[in-house]
């Protein structure tokens, strides 16, 4: 379940991703940018994911290409990395990430390119990470609402 709070500051309304927060970056650097000359919407571009289960160490690592539109007021790509757990139909634990963070929604042409590399928290989930075979990844505007997601298969990784 989300949460939803208003910023008396800005007069704005925040609405967080469900999940328990694993990590949070301040100053994400750009590792390029890309440009898709055609496009005329505001909405977010689905991140590239790879997920890898090291059974040595019984861990499950994500790394994370985002396309994020920066604009001059924010010059630098701050985040939080939400973590939630849910059971499927069948019954089976299920993982999902969001990267949260907030930026004005606007038409844009140009993103800027960033890497985000983290583990999932075993304390945050119910299974076993042996056993996750995709995982649901999100990026998630807070301000407005928005998220734009892929669903990516885990790989081992050792």
């Amino acid at each position: 379940m989300s949460t939803t709070n208003l910023n008396v500051e800005s007069n704005e309304v925040i609405t967080m991703p469900p999940g328990t927060k694993i990590f949070s970056e301040n100053d994400n650097k750009e590792i390029g940018k890309v440009t898709f000359p055609e496009r005329k919407s505001k909405g977010l571009l689905s991140p590239f994911v790879e997920a890898y289960y090291n059974a040595e160490s019984d861990t499950l690592s994500i790394n994370i290409v985002a396309y994020v539109d920066l604009d001059r007021r924010n010059e630098v790509f701050q985040y939080d990395i939400f973590q939630n757990c849910y059971t499927d139909l069948e019954g089976h634990p299920q993982l999902q990430f969001f990267i949260a963070y907030n930026m004005p929604e606007q038409e844009a042409c140009t993103f800027s390119v960033h890497e985000l590399k983290f583990n999932a928290n075993r304390y945050a989930f119910i299974g076993d990470f042996s056993k996750v075979r995709t995982i649901q990844t999100f990026l998630w505007d807070v301000d407005p609402v928005a998220s734009r997601g892929t669903v990516t298969t885990v790989q081992s990784g050792g």
